[in-house]
């Protein structure tokens, strides 16, 4: 559960960092 929570943390850092490069190529990967 913590390093889900770890792995969630890092993704919404890199997300407000690197929003449109970061989003379309691994969000879109991790949703599918």
């Amino acid at each position: 559960y913590n390093s889900f929570c770890d792995f969630i943390e890092f993704k919404h850092d890199n997300i407000i960092m690197n929003t449109s490069q970061f989003t379309q190529s691994s969000w879109a990967r991790h949703v599918q």
